[in-house]
């Protein structure tokens, strides 16, 4: 009895409405597994650089601001990892890993991110798919 017949043996022994719930259970785990992709994107395909001009945070620890990018591209956007006291800081200099419209203040995040994530979605899957062969029993 192969893999196929496994799954057929699950997939057969639930009700109608349990198939479905099995598939949107199922398709739900796409999304940790997109932001655990979009944190690989970034940890491979961003560059160090450093803040220029006005980096402006809220109390919730999202700040934005913009830096300079290799090729003379200059980044504006969210900024992960900073925290001020004030609204608006003249701050230059700050070492950041960054896309066009992304930064972070440690690039180590991202791999951590994208590890729990794609751990999160396997555990996910695992559960899901064992109580679909427990109720298809």
């Amino acid at each position: 009895m192969g893999p196929s017949a496994w799954t057929t043996d699950v997939v057969s022994g639930l009700k109608w409405w349990q198939r479905v719930v099995l598939a949107v259970c199922l398709c739900a785990l796409a999304l940790p597994l997109w932001f655990a992709a979009r944190n690989v994107h970034r940890f491979v395909d961003g560059d160090w650089t450093s803040t220029e001009g006005y980096v402006h945070c809220a109390s919730n620890d999202r700040c934005e601001g913009t830096w300079s990018l290799p090729g003379g591209q200059r980044g504006h956007g969210e900024i992960t990892g900073l925290a001020f006291e004030y609204a608006e800081e003249q701050v230059t200099g700050i070492r950041l890993y960054a896309g066009p419209d992304w930064a972070v203040t440690d690039r180590s995040d991202l791999a951590f991110h994208a590890a729990y994530e794609l751990a999160g979605a396997a555990i996910g899957a695992t559960l899901i798919v064992s109580v679909a062969w427990f109720k298809s029993r």
